[in-house]
């Protein structure tokens, strides 16, 4: 048997490797010390399917491997679904992760996921530790038994032995079994979302959104835009496209319900358009009052999907800037009357 110098050296290892995390991909990146209010989280990883984790890790030895080991990551994990996923780039930046927009590029579906499960706090949480005890599987269980579907919770033992000078490392995972239950018991990590869905979620939590939302989307339709079903996120979703040209078409909007519904600005899907319809499109959003970051976007390349509050389609006046702001995207924007910032 050979242990640990310090959880330090658990924490290094896992950054490393961190497809050594039960149902982690390879190619996954990860950064440490991933800064919340709650404080810093071990190691956050993002996967290639967009999924994303959350490693708390402690030993044997550390008192705090009972109870409050399980405290903190669900510390970690609330603080971290109130970040939007720009706040949630610039701290990944802020501790030298690698760029995620060209982590996503050609990943349309994964960058979706990611974005929605950020919104719905649905994430994996691990235990890293270096002996699993009686107290830590009894409390794993409970709460995969008890939690909603999407937040998966495991307990993974990284025992390591030697043999001469070889080392052999040997993981052994806890709590897999009963998160995979309780996903089975859902359908929504698997499906495909629908207007419905989203108009449904909304209706059940705040119906004068939902009447906004119903009344921009028709309003977007009447403009030539149509709703595309969102991925497999958590959160119900779905995204509006324009009418294809070349090939591509122009994706101005995506839309998400859960406790926090948001309108994701898809400048990096609008880009087909050619940069002078995205740029007067951006141009547009910020005529609405729309608050977005023109510099950082036009740098960027346009390869930008800030989000802002879902309720900013509430208002008839800002929703018709809104949808002017779209038709910019489209081959016969000239055809249509813009609407001022004066008129909002």
């Amino acid at each position: 048997m050979h242990g640990y110098a310090n959880e330090a050296d658990m924490q290094a290892m896992l950054h490393v490797t961190p497809s050594l995390i039960d149902g982690v991909n390879p190619d996954a990146i990860s950064v440490t010390e991933f800064g919340t209010v709650a404080g810093p989280a071990d190691l956050v990883i993002v996967d290639t399917t967009g999924g994303l984790t959350l490693v708390e890790c402690k030993l044997v030895r550390n008192p705090q491997i009972r109870r409050e080991i399980v405290g903190q990551v669900f510390d970690y994990a609330a603080r971290l679904a109130e970040t939007t996923p720009a706040s949630f780039a610039e701290l990944w930046a802020g501790r030298g992760g690698p760029p995620l927009d060209a982590f996503f590029e050609g990943r349309t579906e994964a960058r979706e996921r990611f974005e929605a499960d950020l919104a719905a706090g649905a994430f994996t949480l691990v235990l890293a530790v270096d002996r699993i005890h009686d107290d830590l599987r009894r409390i794993v269980r409970y709460l995969n038994e008890h939690t909603s579907a999407g937040v998966r919770l495991l307990a993974v033992e990284l025992n390591k032995l030697t043999f001469g000078d070889t080392e052999v490392l040997v993981p052994t995972v806890y709590g897999r079994e009963s998160a995979d239950q309780k996903d089975a018991r859902s359908s929504s990590s698997t499906r495909r979302w629908a207007y419905e869905d989203v108009d449904a979620d909304l209706r059940s939590r705040d119906p004068q959104l939902a009447d906004g939302l119903r009344a921009f989307e028709q309003e977007m339709a009447h403009a030539g835009f149509r709703v595309q079903g969102g991925g497999a996120g958590s959160v119900p979703s779905y995204s509006m496209w324009g009418p294809m040209v070349d090939g591509r078409a122009p994706t101005p909007f995506s839309v998400y319900a859960g406790d926090r519904p948001l309108l994701s600005c898809t400048f990096e899907w609008s880009r087909s358009a050619g940069e002078a319809a995205v740029t007067a499109f951006l141009d547009g959003l910020l005529e609405a009052g729309i608050e977005l970051e023109r510099d950082q976007i036009v740098a960027a390349g346009f390869k930008k999907r800030p989000s802002v509050s879902l309720d900013v389609v509430v208002d008839p006046r800002r929703r018709a800037a809104i949808v002017s702001a779209a038709r910019r995207l489209l081959p016969s924007a000239s055809d249509h009357p813009t609407i001022s910032s004066d008129a909002y």
